[in-house]
């Protein structure tokens, strides 16, 4: 994405400091890229789950995907404020508030981008089974996710997620960080194509992508 599209999105939010965290998210975060490069060029719509101010759909939306897109969140703040941005320049982007715990009837492309860690061990089963279900032919399930594994960027993602607690960024507590064969036990190889890599960016950061295409 260009830095005028970039631009583009942050100057939508109304508050100087949701400007400033589009623009460094969108910057510096390399979860969009990704994502856009799996799904970019699909027809099938998108349900996002954790979507926050929407940026995903909206970086989407700049890079030329044009199906529908559903965002949900628990965050109403989040919600709120990029729902006005939707509804005054993406058609086709719904945001409301939602959780995993909860999925609405759905055959699509899915995502989960830094949510799966918010959810006790057997929820999180559910979640991804529910995600596996909802992943329509040919589309894609799309997690991002920081596994457990005792290396020094899960420390510091730990320390992140307590540093945007303890600032009220984020609603809920981190509960279980996920293993990456925990995750990738709910799509199960016959049914789905498995592509499983770091996704570090320039961050201290222990993410990980994981992205499933049912076959």
């Amino acid at each position: 994405m260009s830095d005028g599209e970039t631009e583009k999105i942050a100057r939508h939010f109304r508050e100087r400091w949701r400007q400033g965290y589009a623009r460094g998210k969108l910057r510096s975060d390399p979860v969009y890229r990704a994502s856009f490069e799996r799904i970019g060029a699909s027809s099938l719509p998108l349900l996002d789950v954790g979507c926050g101010l929407g940026l995903h759909a909206f970086y989407l939306r700049e890079r030329g995907f044009t199906p529908t897109i559903w965002g949900l969140d628990v965050d109403v703040k989040k919600i709120a404020a990029g729902q006005a941005v939707a509804a005054a320049h993406y058609r086709g982007v719904t945001l409301q508030i939602g959780e995993g715990a909860a999925l609405p009837e759905f055959s699509g492309n899915v995502s989960l981008l830094d949510v799966l860690h918010y959810f006790a061990p057997t929820a999180q089963t559910a979640l991804l089974a529910g995600l596996a279900q909802r992943t329509a032919s040919g589309g894609w399930c799309i997690i991002r996710t920081t596994p457990d594994d005792g290396s020094w960027r899960f420390r510091a993602t730990q320390t992140l997620e307590w540093f945007a607690r303890g600032i009220a960024w984020m609603t809920r507590p981190a509960v279980a960080f996920p293993t990456l064969a925990s995750i990738a036990q709910s799509f199960p190889e016959a049914e789905f194509s498995h592509d499983i890599r770091p996704l570090w960016g320039n961050t201290p950061f222990n993410s990980w992508l994981l992205a499933f295409q049912r076959r």
